[in-house]
């Protein structure tokens, strides 16, 4: 069943591709009944038309609606554009070091008592 669908979908993409060519199929397929009942010169036999009309009108609508597709789509233009960038690694000349260390005078002292927890009191 998936491949069923798989297999629709890729004819579909075929035939919106090849569009013009199926109009000129269907045309062949049906001629005679075009040419007896859609053909605007039934009337005119001397002209031979046997429903070239109907097949270019259809051509002419399938390639108008082509037309109206494509406008639809975005155009975007890209360039590529190579910038260098210089970097300048030497230091400045009047640089000069400063150093700073934090020291917390707390954590170098040891506390001699040791925590006891409160004791419970009994009432």
């Amino acid at each position: 069943m998936k491949g069923l669908g798989i297999i629709c979908i890729f004819l579909g993409l075929l035939l919106q591709n090849f569009s013009r060519s199926v109009v000129f199929v269907q045309f062949k397929v049906n001629q005679s009944y075009i040419a007896s009942v859609l053909c605007e010169n039934k009337n005119k036999p001397q002209m031979h038309c046997n429903g070239r009309c109907h097949l270019k009108k259809e051509l002419d609508r399938d390639a108008q609606q082509d037309k109206n597709n494509n406008n639809g789509k975005d155009k975007y233009e890209v360039m590529f554009i190579e910038t260098l960038q210089t970097f300048h690694t030497t230091p400045p000349v009047n640089q000069s070091v400063f150093n700073a260390y934090y020291k917390a005078p707390c954590l170098d002292t040891l506390s001699p008592s040791i925590f006891h927890p409160p004791q419970l009191v009994l009432v």
